[in-house]
Formats: structure tokens, sequence, C-alpha cells
């Protein structure tokens, strides 16, 4: 019986650290291929030669990997920049999502965030692993620009709402597909929208 060639094979037996990478990548490139009810972990398995238990043993369900998949690869790209104006620094991080929903990632989180609405285990893991913490950060932001005194007092309802106005423009297109997330056909409405939250 002739064996299937893996890139992903390594001799001997990797340490863990090393194991997770491999995963998060090829769930990431599945994910963006087939979508989120279009692959499998037994396929997550076959392509990487990791035991299904080692799998398990880090992500307890499909969800998680999904989502952990998506954060690994991503999150970076999505760091506020720190060196920056307020103003410019939330331009620039919004450009950059636009840039991504442009591209694969768009494909991805829109299929993450379509498939959740039918399954709770994956509207959870959306919910934590990715939608909450990008949240977290973005209040900081503002936090941070409130006590600089970029910006006028906000209460922690006033802030949500913000980033709802602003980020929601976004997501709109991104998952209604009536327009392309074209971040330069959005820009000039956002900055007016933040000068109206300077002192």
């Amino acid at each position: 019986m002739v064996q299937k060639k893996n890139a992903f094979k390594t001799q001997g037996r990797p340490r863990s650290e090393d194991l997770e990478p491999i995963v998060l990548k090829v769930t990431y490139e599945m994910l963006a291929k087939k979508g989120y009810y279009g692959f499998s972990l037994d396929e997550i398995v076959a392509t990487t030669g990791i035991a299904k238990t080692t799998i398990y043993r880090r992500w307890p369900n499909k969800a998680k990997l999904a989502m952990s998949s998506v954060s690994h690869l991503i999150s970076p790209f999505l760091e506020f920049p720190t060196n920056e104006p307020f103003n410019k620094a939330l331009i620039s991080q919004m450009e950059s999502l636009s840039n991504l929903f442009n591209g694969k990632f768009g494909k991805v989180i829109a299929t993450l965030i379509g498939a959740g609405q039918q399954d709770q285990e994956l509207s959870e893991s959306v919910l934590k692993e990715y939608l909450l913490p990008r949240r977290l950060a973005a209040k900081g932001f503002f936090e941070n620009a409130i006590k600089t005194k970029q910006i006028k007092s906000l209460s922690d309802e006033e802030i949500e709402v913000c980033m709802d106005i602003l980020y929601g423009t976004l997501y709109f297109r991104l998952l209604l597909k009536h327009k392309k997330p074209i971040f330069s056909d959005l820009k000039p409405w956002l900055e007016l929208f933040l000068e109206t939250l300077k002192k």
C-alpha cells in the first residue's frame, strides 16, 4: 500500500507548540476553501498527520479550532498603531480591517458569522474568541484617548455605540454584500463622525 506523502509530517514526535501553527494554518485554509460546514477534523488529521486526540486535547470542538485559526493568523494585523494620534490610528486600523475583509479573511469571517446563526457552539466561539477581544481592545483605545484628552469624555455605553457606528459600516457591507467594504468609500464619513468626538 502506497502511503500518501504529506508536507506537514515530520520525523519523530514534534512538540505541541510546533503542532499548533500547523493545525491552525491548515484549518484556516480549509475554512477559506470549503466554509465551516465543508471541512472536518478528519480532513485536518489527514492533511497534517496529527492525531485527532492531540487536536482535541488543544481544541475541544470544531468551533474553537475554527475561531482559534482566525485569531492566530489575523489578530496581529488588527492592532492599533501606538505612535499616532487617536483619529489617525483608528482610521489606519479600520483600513487594515477593510483590506482583510476584501481578501480571504472576509470570506472566512463572513462564513463563520453566518454559520453561527444556526450553531450555538460556533456562535459562542465567534463571540468569545473574536468579537469580545476585539471590542475590548477598541474600548481600551477609546479610554486612552479620553485620558489623554484627544476626545471628549464618553460613558461605557457611549463608547459601545461609537464602536457599533464605526465598525458596523464594514460588517454590514461584508455580510449583506450589497457593496464591497472598500475603505476609500467609507473613510470620509468615518472621519466626519470622529470629528464629533473631539473636545
